[in-house]
């Protein structure tokens, strides 16, 4: 074991030399010696002016060094852009015994800087001298040339900052950012990379420091300076942070982001991020993006994709209180894929996916920045809405408020503004949409087209167009906030759309069925439920043909007033529950949402109906009368009647709210078939005596005529009687 012995002697006399070694520099050095030294490889090493003015002092742990304390560091020729109240320098033992200095780490500590940009755009750490503008009239190269920055050579074991304190200050956007940071290199060399950690706490408010965001990141990667092509790179980036603050709808916000790669190139002005990954709210986001021109004209491309997540999650880590829907399960699952490129003029997004539920949704947009309008395409498929609606409570129609629970809600509804005029009047672009199957207020559409201008507070509607229940149904519209009370103009058009499964779907409400067809013009102005149908005015035509009046029977109804008059029994069970006819026509006048409907007409083979009154879209009431003819012989068999009944109006009043049932609104006006009773036999009276008074002035004429021919005969015989006598007496004259 004698070489374990030697072996430790050896160490422990080089331990002692290296130990005598220090003394001897730490006794015999004068460090101040070298702040010319100091200055001068700063300014050669890294274009930094040094103000020392404290003196430099030895340091011994964690290695040998010098420490400097009190000094300001500009950049080039610049003013004084940052203090520090240490400095540490850890240097080479060597060169020390030759009266040079090798410094191989820079730890520099408490740095202070106030970065200030005021109203006009002018930072506080640019320098402004004489001759330094270059003049109009001097050629782009020569100052490009004045601004040219050459990279220094770099050598170090260790570059650190400790305890930066920075402050920036804009005045034009009025925001103060204060930055507390800790960064560390190693390794530093041109062209290679150094491992680089990075801890920060930003705090960004107001200028008085009021509203603050705090965030709390820590940074690492592999940063390599290239020298010769002025360009940097990170590569294995990973950054986890937190933000927190009152005005955030959840605090701490945390997210972890990593990149694979981040090069920019300085002479190019080109930028590649490549293989980011987001990680925030349960949300999984990658991407790449790559940028051009980024220091004169920026341009960018990128493409995102969120891999599935939950909106109801996120929504919820977010505190924001989603209402109660009618699906539960809804919001559970979304994607979303963007493709987008731009400059600081235009954006375009071209392809946008979205998937969420059972919904695709397919879209492109352009932004154009300045003046701001868009642009913007929609294709989707299976959207079924009702499912993100308030659900529908148990034995409520999905259009009635009947109770008074009901009423208020709908009052209190009407009494909100519907349209945001500042939100409208700030809109400045184009949407066209495309949606296949799509459900709301279940009313099922199988095919939803629209297309919408939006400019100077003006909304166009120029069309939408919805296939819907075996017809279309086209409406041109527009909407004009540019006044102090929003204007509304519509010009519907139906063709062919079966009414019936329409308004089963949307109100609950089976009345009417029929192949319907519409056109009309109509206006209001408002911006409450209730203003928009008081004020609506306009015309409307309908016709429905091959229908029939759902729970309404006129046939029924007047043969029910027939047997009330003759005071009859009715059979009322052998009824149909329905009124058949081949059309209805209803020309609409609406004034104040007051509809009137002169001119109403229904046709079918039993039954002739003309109708006229006043329906109240303000209150949902109406108060209408029809005069209904039997005409035909069809009629059911409970209900049989002379044929001089046939063709008689007699008259139907409706009356109430016409939510109601359709059965409970209608009933024979009685007094009515009493007088149209009283009037037919009147009128067959006057027709009676009529009769007879032409038969007696008939038989009149005829024994007037015949006495009249008596006469004639008379006198003719009487003339031939005379004219025979005198023609005797010539005769005997003459013989």
């Amino acid at each position: 074991m004698v070489w374990v012995k030697r072996l430790g002697l050896l160490l422990a006399a080089l331990v002692v030399l290296i130990v005598a070694a220090i003394i001897y520099v730490v006794v015999f050095v004068d460090p101040n010696q070298f702040k010319g030294e100091l200055q001068k490889i700063a300014k050669e090493k890294a274009n930094v002016s040094l103000r020392m003015d404290g003196d430099i002092a030895w340091s011994i742990y964690p290695q040998i060094g010098l420490s400097l304390e009190n000094f300001g560091v500009s950049l080039g020729n610049d003013p004084e852009l940052m203090s520090f109240s240490k400095a540490e320098f850890g240097v080479q033992l060597l060169p020390l015994f030759q009266q040079r200095i090798a410094v191989d780490t820079v730890r520099l500590v408490d740095l202070t800087a106030n970065l200030k940009v005021d109203k006009n755009g002018n930072p506080n750490w640019q320098v402004q001298t004489a001759g330094t503008t270059p003049s109009a009239e001097a050629p782009a190269t020569d100052a490009a040339a004045d601004n040219s920055f050459t990279i220094p050579d770099i050598a170090l074991d260790e570059l650190a900052l400790v305890n930066a304190h920075i402050v920036y200050e804009d005045a034009r956007t009025g925001m103060r950012s204060d930055v507390v940071s800790n960064v560390t290199f190693n390794d530093v060399r041109l062209d290679e990379a150094w491992p680089m950690k990075l801890d920060a706490k930003i705090t960004q408010s107001n200028l008085d420091g009021s509203n603050p965001l705090t965030a709390n990141v820590d940074f690492g990667a592999d940063f390599t300076l290239f020298a010769e092509r002025q360009s940097v790179s990170l590569a294995n980036l990973a950054l986890n942070g937190s933000v927190s603050g009152a005005s955030l709808p959840a605090s701490p916000l945390n997210m972890k982001v990593n990149v694979a790669q981040l090069d920019f190139d300085l002479p190019q002005e080109n930028a590649a991020l490549e293989g980011l990954t987001i990680n925030t709210l349960g949300m999984n986001i990658k991407g790449q993006v790559n940028a051009f021109q980024v220091l004169t004209a920026p341009e960018f491309t990128a493409v995102l994709d969120v891999a599935e997540f939950s909106p109801k999650k996120v929504l919820s880590q977010l505190n924001v209180a989603l209402p109660e829907m009618a699906d539960d399960s809804v919001l559970e699952k979304a994607s979303v894929s963007i493709a987008a490129e731009g400059s600081t003029d235009s954006i375009k997004a071209q392809p946008i996916s979205i998937n969420f539920d059972d919904t695709t949704i397919e879209a492109n947009a352009l932004l154009n920045l300045s003046p701001l309008n868009w642009d913007i395409a929609i294709a989707g498929k299976n959207l079924d809405l009702d499912r993100y609606l308030p659900p529908v409570q148990e034995g409520e129609q999905a259009a009635t408020t009947t109770d008074s629970g009901s009423a208020q809600q709908s009052a209190d509804t009407a009494a909100q503004d519907l349209i945001p005029v500042d939100l409208v009047r700030s809109l400045n672009g184009h949407v066209g949409i495309a949606f296949d199957n799509v459900k709301v207020k279940n009313l099922q559409l199988d095919k939803l087209e629209l297309d919408s201008t939006q400019t100077n507070g003006k909304v166009r509607i120029a069309p939408a167009q919805v296939t819907l229940y075996d017809g279309v149904a086209k409406l041109q519209a527009q909407l004009d906030v540019t006044g102090s009370t929003p204007r509304i103009n519509v010009s519907p058009s139906i063709d062919s759309v079966q009414i019936l499964p329409l308004m089963k779907d949307f109100m609950a409400l089976e009345k009417i069925r029929g192949a319907t067809n519409l056109t009309g013009d109509l206006s209001t102005r408002g911006n409450r439920t209730e203003d928009l149908i008081a004020n609506l005015n306009g015309d409307l035509l309908v016709n429905i043909n091959d229908g029939a009046l759902i729970g309404t029977n006129y046939t029924e109804m007047v043969c029910k007033g027939i047997a009330l008059v003759r005071t009859e029994s009715l059979n009322e069970e052998s009824f149909n529950e329905d009124t058949p006819f081949e059309t209805m026509r209803i020309p609409a006048k609406i004034v104040n949402g007051q509809v009137s409907t002169p001119g109403l007409r229904m046709q079918s083979l039993t039954l002739g109906v003309t109708g006229d009154g006043v329906i109240s879209l303000p209150t949902n009431t109406l108060k209408y009368e029809t005069r209904v003819a039997l005409v035909g012989s069809g009629l059911d068999e409970s209900c049989v009647v002379n044929e001089d009944v046939a063709n008689v109006q007699f008259p139907i009043v409706c009356e109430g709210n016409f939510m109601d049932d359709a059965a409970g609104l209608c009933r024979p006006d009685v007094k009515g078939f009493v007088k149209a009773f009283a009037d037919q036999e009147l009128d067959q009276a006057k027709a009676a005596a009529k009769a007879k008074l032409d038969a007696e002035k008939a038989a009149a004429q005829a024994k007037l005529d015949a006495e009249k021919a008596r006469l004639e005969e008379k006198k003719d015989e009487a003339k031939q009687e005379l004219q025979d006598k005198l023609k005797g007496k010539l005769n005997n004259l003459f013989n």
